[in-house]
């Protein structure tokens, strides 16, 4: 009885995935105040639009601290406790920084909500593993991108309507969708928690294997082991390097695009319209593509992923003309489609399961580190050689990283492969 009460599934994943994934869905509708952070500084306190951009990016910098320690903090105190401190931390943090208008303030202020709004990022991406079987891994981690891509396309709409209000009460929405969501995190992990407590102890492994990561954390879980062991795991390794060369050239796509289509008199209502394509596909395509996926290697996926990508910026090589990037739009839209979310299916199947926190915390580095790197090597090269030497770059960069991960697969495979056969010896 008790085993086929831990193994109820809604369209085949596990409830303790669904119960996360739909606080997910919540908390990046209200994932907006960044977005506008910028609009913010220059309208209500009168900052300089150069240095407003430099604020920004603060929040981008703290974030490489919250991915660095997040993952790890969450082997060694659990999952929930650094989901939950993360985003109650956050919703603190929006509500400090609606009083501040000092801008130096202001920055130091962004730098710390950025490292403690990045916390959670890596916990959620170790549950996930934790509860999901690995061979269901690549279902779970589409639908969590898709989670965040609606969530980030309806974000926009909601704070357009508050900042007509006031700039100042889109911090206070932020911070009570924060605090509603994380509440239904609690009450989520407390049942899943009572759950497993619960469960007879002749249950067996099956059992056991779905007690949430809470009940299991700290016991013998060392934190600067865990470090050392990711660091000597050169599929894992090789798959960050390569991974961190594919992030600062995919995001140019918010730094070096509008520039570009600036210098040729396009403006930002053009360029929100591209966003919207981007976000309408994968919106609609994410969650079918889920089928394709399942039939391909995790390597297949995001090669061809890489591919795609490099034949949408290619395209704007040459591109003058809205139209043009509109064409390479759906292009590079088609190649993020499956490099996300089985970028990160690759990583949780390579991590062992007391050490998935750290892995993933150093894979999300990359994505700290892209966000404030773009920017600047974005606008260096177009500064000084043009937006057509930029796409250039980007597209030599995907082919480079295609290649990489081609040449590399062999160890991602067999580890792969090492861990799925011990995950089955437990079922």
């Amino acid at each position: 009885m008790c085993e086929r009460t831990n193994r109820r599934a809604v369209f085949g994943l596990p409830l303790m995935f669904w119960g996360l994934w739909l606080a997910l869905l919540i908390l990046w509708m209200g994932r907006f105040v960044i977005s506008f952070m910028s609009m913010y500084l220059v309208k209500d306190l009168h900052v300089d639009a150069g240095l407003a951009g430099t604020i920004v990016s603060m929040y981008g910098f703290g974030g490489i601290f919250g991915c660095l320690f997040g993952g790890s903090l969450s082997d060694r105190f659990g999952r929930p406790a650094m989901i939950i401190a993360g985003e109650i931390g956050s919703a603190a943090m929006l509500v400090l920084l609606s009083f501040i208008d000092d801008p130096t303030l202001m920055g130091a202020m962004l730098l710390v909500y950025g490292a403690i709004s990045s916390i959670p990022t890596p916990a959620i991406a170790a549950y996930i593993a934790d509860v999901v079987p690995m061979r269901d891994q690549k279902r779970a981690y589409t639908l969590q991108t898709w989670a965040v891509n609606f969530g980030f396309a309806i974000g926009p709409i909601i704070a357009n309507q508050l900042v007509k209000i006031s700039y100042t009460l889109m911090f206070y929405a932020e911070a009570i969708i924060l605090v509603v969501a994380t509440c239904m995190l609690a009450f989520f992990f407390h049942e899943a928690r009572v759950h497993a407590a619960t469960a007879p102890c002749d249950a067996g492994e099956e059992n056991r294997s779905t007690i949430p990561a809470e009940t299991r954390a700290g016991q013998g879980v060392s934190m600067l082991a865990n470090y050392r062991r990711a660091f000597a795991d050169w599929p894992f390794m090789s798959m960050v390097v390569l991974m961190f060369g594919y992030t600062i050239a995919y995001f140019q796509m918010t730094s070096g695009l509008p520039i570009a289509m600036t210098g040729l008199g396009m403006g930002t209502d053009q360029y929100s319209v591209l966003l919207t394509i981007n976000g309408g596909m994968l919106c609609l395509l994410q969650i079918p593509a889920i089928a394709v996926f399942n039939r391909m290697s995790n390597t297949r996926v995001l090669v061809l992923g890489m591919l795609m990508t490099a034949v949408g910026y290619m395209f704007q090589i040459g591109a003058t003309t809205w139209h043009a990037f509109a064409v390479a739009t759906v292009l590079w839209t088609f190649g993020e489609l499956g490099t996300f979310p089985i970028a990160a299916t690759t990583v949780a199947n390579l991590a062992p399961a007391e050490a998935r926190g750290t892995y993933q915390g150093l894979y999300n580095l990359v994505w700290a580190l892209s966000n404030g790197a773009a920017p600047l090597v974005g606008g260096w090269i177009i500064s000084g050689f043009g937006s057509c030497v930029l796409w250039v770059c980007c597209t030599v960069m995907f082919l480079l990283v295609a290649a990489g991960l081609y040449a590399t697969k062999g160890g991602r495979e067999r580890a792969i492969a090492r861990n799925l056969r011990a995950a089955d010896l437990k079922r």
